[in-house]
């Protein structure tokens, strides 16, 4: 029996199965579809993101409060033609990382996100408050790492809105 494992991953990327660790960045890229609109969207997850963060268009950190104006602004511009822009919530934006996926920040360096968003942004994520605490989820990007740091308003970090479809 010969063992096809390009085939095996396509399979499961199609049945909707969790990506392994050694799935690669062209199975895992093939996920995210430039709209050609300043959005990307992910099949699998049915998130529609702003193509580039805060950092590409704001070429500045944001703090927690920022972050929701730039979201906010967003929407109230009706970017891309919609209006219900956000911060992703902690399982939102975990979505993009994938250590498979290759992309470049702001310095340069690899960050591990689908070459589908725009190069040139920042290096971590910010989300949405965590309920009933002072704190939010934050994203390094480069490495993966999930922490939710004190205080909102001294963070800076870079934002990504986020639609569902």
């Amino acid at each position: 029996m010969i063992f096809y494992p390009q085939i095996c991953l396509t399979i499961a990327v199609f049945l909707g199965l969790k990506y392994s660790k050694n799935m690669s960045a062209e199975i895992l890229n093939e996920d995210f579809v430039d709209n050609g609109d300043g959005t990307v969207t992910s099949k699998k997850h049915g998130l529609m993101w702003v193509k580039t963060d805060s950092m590409n268009d704001l070429k500045k950190w944001v703090n927690y409060q920022e972050s929701r104006d730039y979201a906010r602004e967003l929407s109230e511009n009706k970017f891309a033609g919609y209006d219900d822009w956000r911060l992703p919530n902690k399982d939102e934006m975990s979505t993009l990382y994938h250590k498979s996926l290759s992309n470049t920040d702001q310095f340069g360096k690899t960050i591990h996100i689908s070459d589908r968003f725009s190069p040139g942004g920042g290096f971590s994520m910010v989300a949405q408050q965590v309920p009933g605490r002072m704190r939010t989820w934050v994203l390094n990007i480069r490495d993966g790492e999930l922490n939710h740091p004190e205080g909102l308003w001294t963070i800076t970090e870079a934002a990504r809105a986020v639609r569902k479809i």
